[in-house]
């Protein structure tokens, strides 16, 4: 059975069914008593309009960090095998951590990630 919700002044409706899919993934979830506990909170004190937009930019945003730390972590990653490759000799034991690594925010240029394929046979 769907619910009704609507701030004070009718600028926001939405209609809580059982269950939703979720739009990323397709799977179907049930709507939790938690989230209408919240839904109908919010659209008492007129801010339901604002737990949408904030709850859509989470939604969208988590997507695109993850990604770009994948990215960041995986750059890291080939600036150290590139540092490794430039000493001349591979070491059996793992790096200590009082080497510094570079930044996170450095960016590799394209030759630098060419290069590092073409001395692994990539």
């Amino acid at each position: 059975m769907s619910n009704v919700y609507h701030d004070y002044f009718k600028q926001t409706v939405l209609t809580i069914p059982d269950t939703f899919i979720d739009i990323k993934t397709g799977d179907q979830h049930t709507v939790l008593p938690e989230l209408k506990e919240e839904i109908a909170y919010h659209s008492e004190n007129n801010t339901l309009n604002h737990l949408l937009f904030s709850a859509l930019h989470h939604y969208f945003l988590k997507a695109q960090t993850s990604q770009q730390e994948v990215t960041n972590i995986l750059l890291t990653e080939l600036q150290e095998i590139k540092r490794m490759l430039a000493a001349g000799s591979f070491q059996e034991r793992r790096v200590t951590t009082s080497i510094e690594k570079p930044p996170v925010s450095q960016e590799m240029d394209i030759l630098e990630i060419e290069d590092l394929l073409e001395a692994f046979g990539g």
